[in-house]
């Protein structure tokens, strides 16, 4: 029997909704949809606005006609600590009882007021091993829980936005065992490598699409709306506009891009016999114009947008309707295909 679920990507611009019905032959879209995000509720930590947050998605379900009110969401993964930890080879049971005492080197915040899950990447053969290791803030899956009641849903999980883009990624290039995810959200940036089919690697910036339209309205005088337009239509395309837009974002994805070649050659030096050959775009930020060639001719490595319904079974109808916005529902899909017990 199919499984129903809705991944909800709740975000500072837009909340994202997918319902897919997901059984053993091919998993299928049932509907997909998006609102924007009351972005001053989300950002406050008032509990009156957790009412204004659950009446959005509220509105997006019901235009939506979801047939679930089963849900995945996604927990912003610049609030929440991601770590990949080496340590000595043990069981599952030693690891199980030992996790916060190690968690304790990792988590800048006390481990009360954290909630941790962990996941066994790999063991080699020098006795050690490599952990996943995911510490969200009670509080914030606290307020999210209450915000996805309040919308008549049932919160049955929750998720990082890195790690349901890793699946989603996985369903689209189902070929591909290791590549580099680079998601661009409207607050922050975030690059996760994934070695044969596994995450290995994440880390958050603070720069996303909010950053570069401030950029462009300070640097030019233009209004953020006008900045916006003028962002989403040069991008990083250097003979446009006398290049003036490119010049002004180039600057912030310089220095992500300097760390994100460290962490290529971290990637080198942990899996010297494995090559990093794609990088896979995603998130509203990979429609940026000329993002497709720049990070092609920094990293040196092929890059391509993530289509996330490419391997769905999705009405042909409905299709054409979301291409033109198919990366940014790269998480929602992830947190939709999850498996839950």
């Amino acid at each position: 029997m199919a499984k129903l679920l809705l991944g909800l990507d709740i975000g500072i611009q837009t909340i994202k909704a997918v319902q897919i019905s997901k059984d053993r032959k091919q998993s299928a879209l049932l509907a997909a949809g998006y609102i924007g995000s009351p972005s001053k509720a989300i950002l406050s930590s008032i509990s009156s606005d957790d009412q204004v947050i659950a009446d959005a998605i509220n509105r997006l379900v019901h235009d939506m006609k979801v047939a679930t009110s089963d849900v995945s969401a996604s927990l912003p993964s610049s609030r929440v600590i991601t770590r990949i930890i080496d340590i000595p080879n043990m069981s599952e049971e030693e690891l199980s009882s030992s996790i916060e005492w190690e968690a304790e080197q990792y988590i800048p915040l006390p481990l009360s007021k954290v909630k941790i899950d962990y996941a066994i990447i790999n063991k080699d053969e020098n006795n050690k091993m490599k952990v996943l290791l995911v510490a969200a803030p009670i509080a914030i899956i606290e307020r999210y829980m209450r915000v996805i009641s309040l919308a008549g849903l049932n919160p049955l999980a929750f998720e990082t936005e890195i790690l349901a883009n890793a699946r989603s990624i996985a369903l689209s290039f189902p070929t591909l065992s290791n590549l580099m995810i680079f998601s661009m959200g409207a607050s922050s940036s975030e690059v996760g490598i994934v070695h044969n089919g596994i995450l290995v690697y994440s880390k958050s910036y603070p720069i996303g699409g909010n950053t570069l339209t401030r950029s462009i309205a300070e640097e030019l005088g233009f209004e953020l709306s006008q900045a916006e337009e003028y962002k989403k239509t040069y991008g990083l395309e250097e003979e446009k506009l006398e290049g003036k837009i490119a010049r002004t974002l180039a600057p912030f994805f310089s220095n992500i891009f300097h760390e994100i070649e460290k962490t290529i050659a971290y990637f080198k030096e942990q899996y010297p016999k494995d090559e990093l050959k794609t990088a896979i775009l995603c998130g509203g930020g990979a429609k940026l114009p000329g993002l497709i060639l720049y990070v092609t001719k920094q990293l040196g490595i092929d890059s391509q947008i993530n289509n996330p319904f490419i391997n769905l079974n999705v009405d042909p109808n409905i299709l054409p309707t979301l291409i033109p916005d198919a990366s940014t529902y790269t998480t929602a899909v992830g947190l939709a295909l999850k498996d839950i017990e």
